[in-house]
């Protein structure tokens, strides 16, 4: 599935369904936004990635009601390991598609090129085992 896509099910004409595909482009937004290994020198991209984490935790409640678990298994299984980490720690912390999110996390923390993505998936690991 391509960045930014949704599901091919979504029609524009289903309210329900454009909502939630705003609810996952922003998620992506957000999280695309978060910081990788090389870009915690630069200032303003620190700060970019401080604002997205605290709109994304801000956006939780929210998403939980607005976004399908079939939305949620999209990102967990996303391109980009910041969009599947983050997509991770919100299922285990509602306790839903835990396994997947287990799965998800175990594999960022061994294949993921970016250490702080793999140091990331390890402390969720450590916090929901």
């Amino acid at each position: 599935m391509q960045s930014g896509s949704f599901a091919p099910c979504c029609k524009k004409t289903d309210i329900s369904e454009v909502r939630m595909k705003d609810y996952y482009d922003l998620f992506v937004k957000l999280s695309l936004q978060q910081c990788t290994e090389n870009d915690y020198a630069d200032k303003a991209k620190v700060r970019r990635h401080n604002a997205a984490f605290k709109k994304l935790y801000k956006l939780q409640d929210e998403t939980k009601r607005n976004m399908s678990e079939e939305a949620l298994l999209i990102l967990l299984n996303h391109e980009d390991d910041r969009v599947k980490v983050n997509a991770a720690s919100f299922c285990l912390q509602w306790g839903i598609l835990v396994g997947q999110s287990v799965q998800t996390l175990k594999k960022a923390a061994d294949t993921s090129g970016d250490r702080t993505i793999r140091l990331s998936a390890e402390m969720l690991l450590q916090k929901y085992q």
